[in-house]
């Protein structure tokens, strides 16, 4: 039955043939490096045709930044150039336009997350040069790799329950390079489906397991933080899990589906790979003093993580185990310069900043008082609304931003629609969480559109379907199971 709803959800959102076609030939063409001004020309069409549009409540700073979110999101869909490039027209475009300051661009752009995810990347480096990594994925492929999709669902899985005790950002990071070196010793090629699929399991676990609880990210406190502020109420740690698991849980089964079917369509032997893997090991020899060193700061660092991860801060924490990898000289600049993608933190970077800049232009919470304040008569209906923004909003700007932005809103209106306010604010922080297409929200898209194995198009087309099932699934969700576990969806 669940296989039969993800199929037929795909066949609805695929293209017909003919069209598929012409769009692909249409996609090659204009590709081709002498052709690419004709994106570049569209890129600057669609910024000109979303400043002259009458958008009415919106200032003009807001109005400035919906363009620059909307050029940001075509470039870093299509790839056309690469995605740090994308990033340094945000940081251009966001002073020039008027939109933020010279000043208020940078500093945004020295935010906390990136600096976890620089901090998390680093420390992958000895992870890797030290044959941790390669130990790790051998145990990995020998215990779960009896099959590629079975193999591709052990990464899914084992992302998911990291991610209900440690960041899912810090749980993306832990595995990328782990991932990287099961797919590199798999020896598949570019455009593999058994790459793709490895990557997907690890965004999709670390993203959905992460809203399973209140370590698995920033959102959740913050949505805590102006529920009790402004209402008086709390939600326990406990209570969290207990509306929240089961949705996590559901939606990670279908990925389970979703993944296998994906890694399995393809024929693969592992045994190359196992057989690669054992190679690695035996050259490297019993385990040594690098290996345990790391693997011993990697431990304290996750441990820091779980116990001191709000009091520190994640960011702290994960510079906290660069300084003591190389400290204990288990890391090593040279290695680190040469394995470091160091385009992603231009990106992800801009991307904040152009979160805040939609926040603090007023122009997400003008798109979403507009969208609310249509005369509704159902809450049922409203609330699918804040569902639904919260699912959008994230997407075009970081999940926490899209808490902030909309949390006051939820709120407001869950007084005139007899909405219960721990419902909406479930609504808001749970959804804000689930962002499968680009990589704005969340730095574990933004990890897995680095490696050469995985094309933009091709997250957006399985995260879309991943989308729509969590959508359904988060409403039937609210609707049914809630109320039996004490929770009145509509009623304070």
């Amino acid at each position: 039955m669940l296989e039969q709803a993800i199929e037929h959800s795909e066949q609805q959102i695929q293209t017909s043939p003919r069209i598929l076609a012409v769009l692909r030939d249409v996609w090659r063409y204009t590709r081709a490096p002498e052709r690419r001004w004709i994106w570049y020309i569209t890129a600057a069409l669609m910024y000109v045709s979303i400043r002259v549009i009458p958008l009415s409540g919106f200032s003009g700073e807001g109005r400035r930044a919906i363009a620059v979110a909307g050029v940001a999101g075509f470039l870093w869909v299509t790839n056309v150039v690469p995605s740090a490039i994308t990033g340094i027209v945000v940081l251009f475009l966001l002073p020039f336009t008027g939109i933020l300051s010279n000043d208020q661009t940078y500093a945004y752009f020295g935010n906390h997350a990136v600096f976890l995810v620089l901090g998390a990347f680093i420390l992958a480096s000895p992870i890797m040069r030290s044959g941790l990594s390669a130990r790790i994925a051998l145990w990995t492929v020998s215990t779960f790799g009896h099959s590629p999709g079975a193999l591709v669902t052990s990464v899914m899985w084992i992302g998911a329950l990291m991610s209900f005790v440690i960041s899912e950002h810090a749980v993306a990071a832990m595995l990328f390079p782990i991932v990287t070196e099961i797919v590199c010793a798999a020896e598949v090629k570019r455009g593999s489906k058994f790459g793709l699929a490895a990557f997907l399991a690890l965004a999709w676990g670390a993203i959905i397991g992460g809203t399973a609880t209140l370590l698995g990210g920033a959102r959740a406190p913050l949505a805590m933080g102006i529920l009790s502020s402004t209402t008086g109420e709390t939600i326990g740690f406990l209570e969290w899990m207990l509306y929240a698991l089961p949705v996590a849980l559901v939606l990670l089964l279908i990925s389970h589906v979703m993944l296998l079917r994906l890694g399995n369509r393809e024929p693969l032997s592992l045994d190359g790979a196992r057989h690669f893997l054992e190679s690695r090991i035996a050259e490297l020899g019993p385990v040594s003093s690098r290996e345990k060193t790391i693997a011993g700061i990697m431990v304290f660092t996750v441990m820091l993580w779980i116990v001191q991860g709000n009091a520190w801060g994640l960011d702290n924490i994960a510079l906290l185990g660069v300084l003591l990898a190389f400290g204990f000289r288990v890391a090593h600049w040279g290695e680190v310069e040469e394995d470091v993608n160091w385009g992603i933190f231009v990106m992800y970077g801009s991307a904040i900043a152009l979160s805040a800049a939609l926040s603090d232009s007023g122009a997400a919470q003008s798109m979403a008082q507009y969208l609310l304040d249509a005369n509704l008569e159902s809450s049922l209906v409203v609330f699918a609304i804040v569902v639904l923004m919260a699912m959008g909003l994230t997407e075009i700007m970081s999940n926490a931003a899209s808490v902030a932005v909309l949390m006051p809103v939820a709120l407001a209106i869950s007084e005139n629609y007899d909405l219960s306010s721990v419902a909406v604010t479930l609504g808001v922080a749970v959804p804000a969480g689930l962002a499968f297409l680009i990589p704005v929200s969340t730095p574990a898209i933004a990890m897995i559109m680095a490696s050469e194995h995985v094309h933009p198009f091709e997250v957006i087309k399985r995260g879309l379907v991943l989308k729509v099932l969590g959508i359904v699934v988060f409403l039937v969700m609210a609707m049914l199971y809630w109320s039996v576990v004490g929770l009145r969806t509509f009623g304070h």
